[in-house]
């Protein structure tokens, strides 16, 4: 899974791959998903994590871990693409075009990945916060396309606490769904749940 490359990246997962990270309970009770205004995208939020979303931008939600504040965040973003966009090539253009320009911006591994039922892109390296090599904070960025549209699946946090991050990753990817049909959340109010146009 695409978390696991977090946790290869800060060394929280031995030769024999198995990791160091928290015990996890035998039994989880499900979340409900959270259906993003308009029924963009559904994903179910890992435990301590809030919804954040923007008034000018209902293309755009921030999720924030509120139980490690500033410490990590995940944004997802939906963008318009021309018909046969491939998520790889969205994933090379943002490396040049964004991520390449981060302060100190170290590449340690892209590749294609299965999500949302399909094939993505997933980018992840590490870059200095505000320049400050004392702040060194771990990206990653999933692409996926569906028709003539995009979402980027944007997470970073501090690279000292990545390895704690790794299960809340896990559940955003795999749970990640573009365009879900009706489905009843106390995340999203009746009107929000008509379709957002193009």
């Amino acid at each position: 899974m695409v978390g696991m490359l977090l946790a290869l990246l800060v060394g929280q997962i031995n030769s024999d791959g198995v990791g160091a990270g928290p015990d996890i309970p035998l039994f989880q009770p499900q979340p409900l998903p959270f259906i993003a205004p308009g029924r963009l995208f559904a994903v179910q939020l890992p435990a301590g994590w809030q919804v954040a979303l923007h008034d000018k931008d209902p293309y755009t939600v921030d999720f924030i871990a509120a139980s490690r504040p500033g410490e990590a965040a995940m944004q997802i973003r939906r963008i318009k693409v021309p018909a046969g966009a491939h998520p790889r090539q969205l994933m090379l253009n943002a490396i040049e075009q964004r991520l390449g320009k981060l302060p100190h911006f170290k590449l340690a591994l892209k590749r294609d990945v299965p999500i949302a039922g399909g094939r993505g892109a997933s980018v992840l390296g590490t870059y200095a916060y505000q320049g400050n090599l004392q702040f060194p904070r771990v990206i990653e960025e999933v692409y996926v396309v569906a028709g003539g549209e995009a979402f980027i699946l944007h997470f970073e946090c501090f690279e000292p606490s990545a390895g704690v991050f790794v299960p809340d990753l896990e559940r955003f990817y795999l749970s990640f769904m573009p365009r879900p049909p009706a489905i009843d959340s106390p995340y999203a109010a009746p009107e929000e749940r008509n379709e957002i146009p193009f």
